[in-house]
């Protein structure tokens, strides 16, 4: 998961965030690993449910797939 990938994928980010996302690369992998984690728990606590942690346009999931 190569985090300069994720910051200019990633059109949302703003100041300080695309500050961290460029100069502390650890930082964003560390999150990436976090958010993708949190995402299979997730699915995983309601995979017998109707809901299923979808986001909106999929679109961490998409990100983070990259």
């Amino acid at each position: 998961m190569d985090s300069n990938s994720i910051c200019k994928k990633t059109k949302r980010l703003a100041g300080r965030q695309k500050t961290i996302c460029k100069r502390e690369p650890e930082v964003v992998a560390e999150v990436a690993k976090g958010a993708k984690l949190a995402l299979m728990e997730c699915k995983f606590q309601f995979r017998n449910r109707q809901w299923n942690c979808t986001t909106a346009k999929r679109s961490i999931t998409q990100i983070l797939n990259k």
